[in-house]
């Protein structure tokens, strides 16, 4: 089969679009991980090591993910310098520090792509459309991109539990009137920026100019969006 990153017919193996080290973290016991959709109708999944592709990629290429992949785990699972930050004694978000930032931007536009060109039905909201080819030179020339160029945001909720073992499937949405893409990924909300406009200035201040990356706060995950969703998965699939 043809290989979507070199082109070539050869052998495919199976591919992680979100590595599967973040799905074994998020597994606190012998159970597997759940997979939920926001789609109504669509069935709650167990995933015992992600999602994979058998259709996308060969080998040579799907190493070429690895550094990325370790580094994003390195960052956002085994990262026990995440300090907390505070506002009139609120908590607002989180810093994380000593981040290569261009590293983990690689791996964000590198999670994209994959999940874009997947034709896995968890990731069937995602279609670069005119940048997929974009962000596939991106990856292949080890290069983050301009500063606006799928620029991203992370965000997190401040309490853990059985209800965050689950993973939401990624879909779009518009912020400030730009494309974003949302993933659920690590214990961690990210956004990122699916669009050729500037980054709303709203969200400008988090790309970072030194080695901090900075964390908004999503606040309880019993008081969002996606607890209802989240609930049900687990009621109706366990």
């Amino acid at each position: 089969m043809i290989c979507k990153g070199c082109n070539q017919d050869k052998k495919l193996v199976k591919a992680h679009i979100i590595p599967e080290s973040f799905f074994r973290d998020l597994r606190a016991d012998e159970k597997t991980l759940k997979l939920i959709s926001n789609v109504e109708g669509v069935h709650t999944k167990n995933a015992p090591i992600g999602v994979y592709d058998k259709e996308i990629l060969c080998r040579d290429c799907e190493g070429k993910f690895q550094v990325l992949d370790d580094y994003a785990a390195k960052v956002l699972i085994d990262n026990a310098a995440i300090e907390e930050l505070k506002q009139h004694g609120s908590l607002v978000g989180y810093k994380i520090p000593d981040v290569d930032y261009e590293l983990l931007k690689r791996f964000v536009i590198s999670l994209l792509w994959r999940a874009s060109i997947s034709k896995q039905g968890f990731y069937g909201k995602v279609s670069l459309g005119a940048l997929e080819g974009h962000a596939k030179k991106l990856i292949w020339d080890e290069s983050p991109g301009e500063k606006d160029e799928f620029s991203f945001v992370l965000a997190k909720f401040d309490d853990e539990g059985t209800i965050s073992k689950a993973m939401l499937d990624p879909h779009q949405e518009r912020w400030f009137g730009k494309r974003y893409y949302r993933f659920y990924i690590g214990g961690f909300v990210l956004y990122v920026k699916a669009d050729s406009q500037a980054t709303p200035e709203q969200w400008a201040e988090f790309i970072p100019n030194d080695n901090n990356l900075f964390v908004v706060s999503r606040g309880e995950i019993e008081k969002s969006k996606e607890f209802s969703v989240l609930l049900s998965g687990f009621r109706t699939n366990t």
